[in-house]
């Protein structure tokens, strides 16, 4: 099959999705794949470069650019973006595979006259959060340079009026996610807060967690440790990750900070990615907190090689309740005692750590570092191990295959 694929993360960003993850399995497993980025307006300026991308054989990843995202302006950008991913899909050489529309961009820009326009076989929303609760659309909020802000603010005000019928923030995101609800084939949810969510407008939505690339974070043999944590004592609790106080509850890192002094807790990650309120002055000044910056994907198997502990201490709210974290089962697979918040992955907790009370969360970790063994890092990597991202995309392909005859019986009926 085709897959065109709507991102709302950059393909060749840091911070490897499940977008990223879920488009190389299908070109590894024969299919080709059209990743087309969120497309840039302001910062394009900065990250002009090729539009066009081959990164192999089976993966193209197309970098469109929209300067302005109101009508009449919008029309000239579908346009646009529709005759590139034509004729990328001619140049794919193909035969007559059959064309999957893959959206996980719930605002993608005029999504609708673009569904409407591109010629496909089967629509799949793809939901990976639970976007009302996104600071962007919850408070509207930016995380921009106040030049830049300005001229988004114009012309998102101008995109809310033409484009959106005066629907903005969290109004916005439910009438978009009700229409995809009833207009596309299938619809994946990555957690069981997604599923409930868009339950209220579709009762059939497939409930496909996130996974694990399990022989990235399963080393027989660890790798050298990063000269970056070195120097810094064991016990050793790791986080990796967007580091944003919507979702990151920092006061609870900071108390297990306090009460572990001798424990120490290094964060690596990118900070305010989301979230323009976001404030470390407090962690900072801990002698036993240490924040790393962002790092490549391919690099924190390293880290976790070296943790002796691993804790998602996530926030309980609107937003948190539809997260399902990669780097849980990520945790698992490298074999570390994985503490978190969210009940989400209750299902696949196999040391009892899943708890959404603070003071047995900060109890957990003291336990785990005590007790863990070889024994134990044994049965969590088995769990992870049946949880990679080939396993899921198989999923996923099975419910595309099962409805493409019932699609063209549909159309032959015509």
């Amino acid at each position: 099959m085709v897959f065109v694929i709507l991102s709302n993360q950059q393909f060749d960003s840091k911070l490897k999705t499940n977008k990223w993850q879920v488009a190389n399995q299908l070109a590894k497993k024969g299919h080709k794949v059209i990743f087309v980025d969120p497309p840039l307006r302001f910062k394009a300026l900065k990250s002009l470069g090729k539009p066009i991308e081959n990164k192999n054989d089976n993966l193209i990843i197309y970098k469109p650019i929209n300067f302005l995202n109101f009508k009449p302006f919008s029309y000239l950008n579908t346009f646009s973006h529709l005759n590139v991913i034509k004729s990328l899909i001619q140049g794919l050489n193909t035969n007559n595979e059959k064309v999957v529309l893959y959206i996980y961009h719930f605002d993608f820009p005029d999504l609708r006259e673009f569904k409407a326009k591109f010629e496909h076989d089967v629509s799949v929303y793809d939901c990976v959060d639970i976007y009302s609760a996104f600071p962007e659309y919850a408070t509207g909020k930016k995380v921009n340079p106040s030049i830049v802000a300005l001229f988004q603010k114009i012309d998102d005000f101008l995109k809310i009026k033409f484009n959106q019928s005066g629907l903005k923030l969290k109004a916005w995101v439910d009438d978009q996610e009700k229409w995809l609800c009833e207009n596309v084939d299938l619809v994946f949810a990555s957690a069981p807060g997604i599923v409930t969510r868009l339950n209220q407008w579709r009762e059939d939505v497939h409930y496909l967690p996130n996974a694990v690339d399990f022989e990235k974070f399963d080393h027989k043999v660890k790798d050298p440790e990063p000269l970056d944590i070195k120097d810094i004592p064991h016990p050793r609790i790791g986080f990796s990750g967007a580091i944003d106080s919507y979702k990151n509850n920092i006061s609870l890192i900071e108390k297990c900070a306090k009460t572990y002094p001798n424990y120490h807790f290094i964060l690596i990650g990118p900070k305010k990615v989301s979230d323009p309120n976001l404030d470390l002055t407090q962690l900072k000044s801990m002698k036993n907190v240490h924040f790393l910056g962002e790092k490549l994907w391919e690099q924190t198997p390293s880290y976790f090689d070296h943790f002796d502990a691993y804790f998602i201490p996530y926030n309980l709210n609107d937003y948190t309740i539809g997260c399902h974290p990669i780097k849980y089962f990520e945790g698992l697979a490298a074999g570390l005692p994985t503490l978190i918040t969210l009940s989400s992955v209750k299902e696949f907790d196999p040391d009892n750590y899943v708890t959404g009370d603070d003071e047995q969360f900060i109890k957990n970790i003291e336990y785990a570092i005590n007790t863990d063994n070889a024994d134990k890092r044994v049965v969590r990597k088995a769990l992870a191990k049946q949880h990679t991202w080939s396993n899921k995309v198989e999923k996923q392909l099975a419910l595309i295959s099962a409805d493409l005859p019932e699609k063209i019986n549909t159309i032959s009926c015509h």
